[in-house]
């Protein structure tokens, strides 16, 4: 901010003390309207992180629920054989 105002500090004698505090107070709009579009490409970028983090979560989720069912009837399957086989159930 300071570096873009001391550049003017030659010019500043030719201005008036009204022109040149209308001069730092646009710099800064004009920096605080950087910012602000600074932030939301920021936001923007975070929340697709989000999106996708929560879309990985997801399907994680669906995959670990599909391999607990395919063990648990697996193990059930395997354990009716196995007693079957020691004539433990008919």
């Amino acid at each position: 901010m300071k570096a873009q105002f001391s550049h003017m500090i030659g010019e500043a004698a030719k201005l008036k003390p009204l022109e040149v505090d209308l001069k730092r107070l646009e710099d800064l709009s004009d920096s605080i309207v950087q910012d602000f579009v600074h932030m939301r490409k920021q936001e923007e970028e975070m929340r697709d992180t989000n999106e996708s983090t929560n879309n990985r979560v997801l399907f994680f989720s669906i995959f670990s629920m599909c391999c607990l069912l395919g063990l648990a009837t697996w193990q059930v399957l395997y354990l009716r054989r196995f007693f079957k086989a020691k004539k433990l159930i008919e």
